[in-house]
């Protein structure tokens, strides 16, 4: 079967709030304290871990009473139709700090055809001396780009496919080996035959729907973080091989999920020790948009517990007709490592959004995400696609690599050496970060 592989959910079409509410609460505040003054607003609250062990569950909190809240990271989310009750729970400035809407996220994809367009655009430059980023103009806020270099060129081999080569990790003897890396999207295909022997331990929070992933991208996602080599001829695909590996499906089998999915997901992550978070998904943002405090102090919460949550930079743009996009949410978030798509050619893929937005937004690194091959559902079993949902667990791979590395380092300096070990491309920041990420040596 032809492994290429494009699926793309209509932006146009996708709708942005759900309707509930996100509501930060104070660090301090205990459920006692949260449960009287909810209750005071005639709102009933569960705590996450009363349903925590069930499967699929955690919707039940708002059918049961008004919401939930995640107790590792102090986060509410509130049915729809209680703004005033919420507002007063705010305004009283006790236990209830700030709200934000909640949002719709989506698995995050990109045709087959980008990549045509990004080659046709690069030979419009060529021919007519134009720069690479067209007309769109710099926000002047990043750090100094990068001195020219000459781009590598990559190659699928006998060994591996061309990303791994990007990352250069066929050098490395890191293989993840004793880290917790999760990867949150659309579940896995567990009877997969290239994870046979392999322990996945798995949750899904979508309910009515288990772990098996009838969409392919999460199988697609994990296989690049954590897969190994192709079963029929053994070629190498996945980055951190030995890396414990933990599928939560926090969205449908249509690529479709929410905040309330998301956040169950992160915090089950953490509980599991989870060191990394890879999430390929997200919610396309404007220009000028601020970033989710919600998220970004969440996130930071999961970075002071040794984990470190990378996100993919989304696909909105259109670089080869001049359009390019700000990152998407949540990866806008400072807290969240916001990941960029290349291809074989080391240019920027032509559907990779940019750190546009001067208030956080900032792309910080890149990885392969043009024409990526990794695992699928049966019965196809592998694919080729792309997007930054590609680049993204290729990095988290790698955080893998160096946590193995250095098994004491806290998520902060996890973060710092990606950064700093990234190959540096004659490509601004704005649309590479530091580079391209690379493997341990």
């Amino acid at each position: 079967m032809d492994p290429y592989t494009s699926f793309q959910v209509p932006t146009g079409d996708r709708p942005k709030f759900t309707g509930k509410k996100l509501v930060m609460l104070a660090p301090d505040a205990s459920m006692k304290n949260i449960d009287a003054e909810a209750a005071g607003a005639a709102l009933r609250l569960a705590p996450s871990g009363a349903y925590r062990s069930h499967e699929e569950d955690y919707l039940k909190a708002f059918e049961e009473g008004d919401g939930i809240v995640f107790e590792k990271f102090r986060v509410a989310v509130i049915n729809a139709n209680h703004e005033e009750q919420i507002k007063s729970l705010v305004y009283a400035g006790r236990s209830f700090r700030y709200e934000e809407p909640e949002r719709f996220l989506y698995a995050l994809d990109a045709p087959r055809s980008s990549n045509f367009g990004v080659l046709l655009w690069q030979m419009i430059c060529r021919l007519f001396g134009i720069k690479k980023d067209g007309p769109v103009t710099d926000p002047g806020t990043k750090p100094k780009d990068p001195p020219p270099v000459s781009p590598p060129v990559f190659e699928n081999t006998v060994e591996a496919y061309w990303g791994l080569h990007a990352l250069n990790a066929l050098s490395t003897s890191y293989t993840g080996k004793g880290v917790k890396l999760a990867v949150l999207d659309t579940g896995m295909y567990l009877a997969h035959p290239d994870y046979a022997a392999r322990e996945v331990v798995s949750k899904s929070f979508i309910q009515g729907e288990t772990v098996d992933d009838a969409h392919g991208h999460g199988t697609h996602c994990a296989g690049i973080a954590v897969g190994g080599v192709r079963g029929d001829n053994g070629r190498r695909y996945g980055t951190a091989s030995d890396a414990g590996l933990y599928v939560g499906k926090v969205l449908s089998n249509e690529g479709v999920g929410s905040d309330s999915s998301i956040l169950a997901g992160m915090e089950w992550a953490v509980e599991q020790g989870c060191r990394v978070i890879s999430m390929s998904l997200g919610a396309s943002v404007e220009e000028n948009t601020a970033y989710s405090n919600i998220y970004n102090e969440l996130a930071g919460t999961a970075m002071d517990m040794g984990t470190l949550i990378i996100g993919a930079a989304g696909n909105d743009s259109r670089r080869s007709q001049g359009i390019v996009r700000p990152v998407n949410h949540p990866a806008n978030c400072p807290n969240i490592l916001a990941v960029a798509a290349l291809d074989r050619r080391s240019a920027v893929a032509d559907f990779s959004c940019g750190g546009l937005n001067p208030d956080g937004g900032l792309v910080d690194i890149a990885g392969p995400g043009v024409e990526v091959f990794s695992s699928w559902k049966l019965p196809q079993e592998y694919a080729i696609i792309s997007g930054t949902s590609m680049a993204t667990p290729f990095v988290a791979g790698v955080a893998a690599q160096l946590l193995e590395a250095f098994p004491e380092a806290t998520a902060r300096e996890i973060w710092d050496k990606l950064v700093a070990q990234a190959r540096a491309l004659s490509l601004p920041t704005r649309d590479a970060g530091a580079g391209l990420v690379q493997s341990p040596q």
